[in-house]
């Protein structure tokens, strides 16, 4: 074997552990939204504790990437692409840690009388996982196209989140919600959201590891 085609096995032995990563993330997501719509406390627990095992993928795959750069010494596009998967882990861990903030708030908040629905809120997670899978798919082609079109999905994802906030306002002031249920409602979409623009975070660290340059 070759030093290159052993450095190429590495790299993409980097990319699959990264995506094994986001589906993890991705999973947590769906499932935190679930347990706080059903008010499952011990899903929402179970949802907690996994953050462990993202906060792993993390520290290993960083290890990872330190030590191809310190004994490959890789030099202009795969440094890029090193340097990418690290920024990458930071924002998968961070959107790891929301899916938690969703958690805790399903902990956290006591049943009600008064459970409010709003379907936007849901396709937000729907928008959101597809935005993580686009961005991965992005990084493990080397596809600029689909990493752009992550970033421009972003504005769905704040339309949405404008609109469960008019519709919980309205809410309040009909008194169809009760007012501790309507701040958690709204703190979930929040992080929903937030979640949304760590998406773009990843489309864009793609652009870098293919262009040379951010967009920010």
């Amino acid at each position: 074997m070759t030093y290159r085609t052993q450095f190429e096995k590495e790299l993409e032995e980097l990319k699959l552990t990264l995506i094994k990563m986001g589906d993890i993330v991705i999973k947590n997501i769906h499932e935190a939204l679930k347990a706080f719509l059903d008010m499952n406390t011990e899903l929402a627990d179970d949802i907690i504790k996994k953050d462990k095992e993202v906060n792993e993928y993390e520290y290993n795959i960083e290890r990872e990437c330190m030590r191809i750069i310190l004994r490959e010494q890789p030099v202009a596009r795969d440094l890029r692409l090193i340097t990418s998967v690290l920024k990458m882990i930071t924002d998968l861990e961070r959107i790891g840690d929301h899916a938690a903030d969703i958690s805790k708030l399903t902990v956290f908040m006591e049943k009600t009388n008064k459970p409010f629905s709003v379907k936007q809120i849901g396709k937000m997670v729907d928008v959101s996982e597809e935005m993580i899978k686009m961005a991965l798919e992005s990084f493990v082609n080397q596809d600029q196209d689909i990493a752009l079109a992550v970033i421009e999905k972003d504005d769905i994802v704040d339309d949405l989140f404008s609109s469960i906030r008019s519709l919980v306002a309205e809410a309040i002031r009909n008194n169809e919600i009760d007012a501790d249920y309507a701040l958690y409602l709204m703190m979930a979409a929040k992080y929903l959201e937030r979640i949304g623009d760590h998406a773009v975070n990843l489309a864009e660290w793609v652009l870098f590891s293919i262009l040379g340059h951010h967009r920010r």
